[in-house]
């Protein structure tokens, strides 16, 4: 594919976005916690998991609602904002079985259909498999990974691809910042190693962790607004 327009150029950085060359292409890691490519109008995103609170509230676990909306919300403001002709989710767009239920489906369908003409396309992960695929009526094409994509090689779990770039989710990369007075916060990340980016969580409500990141990735945090080379980790 290679559809482009003005709002799409090279030169139209998106704010507080950071520039990279992956396998030849240029891309953008936005702040919004998902992956730009435009030469052919793309948004990569991960680890959406509608419906993870709805499948808490049904075990008697009181956490918040209005999740849902508000993710799809975060993804409809993204797509405008980049005009997105196409939408790739790699892996767990839905959480659990429990997402498929009118209070998570409903208020999909309706974000489906404000984006109509945007081709969305989902990479099966790991809670994919449990929650089973979205309804027809979402209008996905759904594949198993690795799913090629010119360069790049669309993935849910981060893994090596002979010949392709990996694009990733699954494990919710995080960074740690140190202060000077011996504080330290979390923040989401891109995960950055030979041949392979693994991008932040986008849902709300999904946790981040530490743990399973390739040895010497690279962190881009995310935070502020923007996204930004975090300083290396510090010896144990």
């Amino acid at each position: 594919m290679t559809a482009m327009t003005a709002a799409t150029t090279d030169n139209d950085q998106p704010p507080g976005a950071l520039a990279m060359t992956l396998a030849g292409e240029r891309v953008w890691l936005l702040p919004e916690r998902a992956l730009w490519w435009p030469a052919t109008c793309t948004v990569f995103v991960a680890d959406v998991h509608l419906g993870k609170a709805a499948s808490f509230r049904a075990l008697g676990q009181p956490v918040p609602s209005g999740t849902t909306r508000d993710n799809l919300d975060r993804l409809s403001a993204l797509m405008d904002e980049r005009r997105a002709a196409r939408l790739v989710v790699l892996g767990d767009f839905l959480h659990a079985a429990a997402a498929q239920q009118p209070l998570v489906l409903d208020p999909a369908h309706v974000w489906r259909e404000r984006h109509a003409d945007v081709a969305c396309l989902l990479i099966r992960g790991n809670h994919d498999s449990r929650a089973g695929d979205p309804p027809p009526s979402l209008r996905f094409e759904i594949v198993d990974e690795p799913h090629a994509m010119g360069p790049f090689a669309a993935c849910h779990h981060p893994r090596r691809v002979d010949d392709a770039y990996v694009l990733a989710g699954h494990l919710h990369p995080a960074t740690t910042l140190h202060g000077r007075a011996h504080e330290r916060h979390r923040l989401p990340c891109f995960a950055e190693s030979e041949g392979l980016m693994i991008l932040p969580a986008f849902g709300a409500f999904t946790g981040t962790t530490q743990s399973g990141l390739p040895q010497g990735s690279r962190c881009h945090a995310v935070g502020g607004g923007a996204v930004w080379p975090a300083p290396a980790a510090r010896p144990a």
